[in-house]
């Protein structure tokens, strides 16, 4: 079987890709920086209306993904 991931940046994303057969959706914003976190107010606008799986893209800074131990501590804090 074959999933279908879509990437999703806002809420209409996120309607598109649950009315026309995502089988789960991966959150994000700022494509153009390589995919980062999305806000905590979209996740929770986000988790209202989907209907499938929905994964939260945790990266803080766009550029090279090693990250100080500050980061690693806000990227537990985010995904927490």
């Amino acid at each position: 079987m074959i999933n279908l991931e879509v990437i999703a940046t806002t809420l209409e994303d996120v309607r598109t890709a649950c009315d026309c057969g995502a089988d789960r959706i991966e959150l994000t914003v700022g494509l153009s920086e390589g995919a980062l976190t999305p806000s905590l107010g979209l996740l929770e606008k986000v988790k209202s209306i989907a209907t499938v799986p929905v994964f939260v893209m945790i990266r803080p800074r766009d550029g090279v993904c090693t990250y100080s131990d500050y980061e690693m501590d806000a990227m537990a804090a985010d995904a927490a």
